[in-house]
C-alpha cells in the first residue's frame, strides 16, 4: 500500500512539472504556403507537393507529431491532405513542412472555370498535432494571388 502511494505521488509530481514547462500565455504557431508543387497528374486524381511554413512565437521548444490541411481556392475545396512527419519548432523560430496534397478532376474542373481574370483566393486550413495541447492546433491562413492573366503577362 505504501508503494502504491508513493507511485502515486511520484506520477502527480511528474505531471505538475509538465504543466509548469508550459508557457503561461501559449500562442498558436502560424501557418503561411510558402508553394506548391504539381507532383502527378492524372485523369481522375492530381498531386501536389505543399510547402508550409510553420512559426512558434513561443519562447519554448514545441514537438509537432504531424498535421492535416485543407486547401480552398475562392472559397471552393481544392485538396486535402495529412503528414506524420516529426519535427520540433525551434523556439521563437520556423520550420518548413512539405506534404502530398490530392485533388480530384471535378475540384480542378470547377476551379478552370473561376480562374481566367480573377485573383486566386486561397485558404490553407487544418491542425497541427501537438503533443502538448490535446486534440491539436487549428490553424486557418488566407491570402491571394493575382490572376493567371496577371502571372503569365511579362515585363
Amino acid at each position: 500500500m505504501k508503494f502504491l502511494k508513493l507511485i502515486t505521488l511520484a506520477l502527480l509530481l511528474s505531471l505538475l512539472s509538465a504543466c509548469n514547462s508550459l508557457p503561461s500565455k501559449f500562442e498558436k504557431p502560424q501557418v503561411n504556403l510558402a508553394g506548391i508543387q504539381i507532383e502527378e497528374l492524372g485523369l481522375f486524381e492530381q498531386k501536389f507537393v505543399l510547402s508550409l511554413r510553420v512559426s512558434n512565437p513561443n519562447d519554448i521548444s514545441l514537438p509537432m507529431n504531424g498535421l492535416k490541411v485543407q486547401v480552398d481556392v475562392n472559397e471552393k475545396p481544392f485538396a486535402t491532405g495529412v503528414s506524420n512527419q516529426k519535427i520540433t519548432l525551434p523556439s521563437l523560430g520556423e520550420a518548413m513542412v512539405k506534404l502530398n496534397v490530392t485533388t480530384n478532376l471535378s475540384g480542378i474542373l470547377k476551379q478552370l472555370k473561376t480562374l481566367q481574370n480573377q485573383p486566386l483566393r486561397y485558404t490553407v486550413s487544418g491542425t497541427l498535432f501537438v503533443p502538448l495541447v490535446p486534440g491539436g492546433v487549428p490553424f486557418d491562413r488566407k491570402g491571394e494571388l493575382p490572376g493567371f492573366d496577371k502571372l503569365l503577362t511579362t515585363k
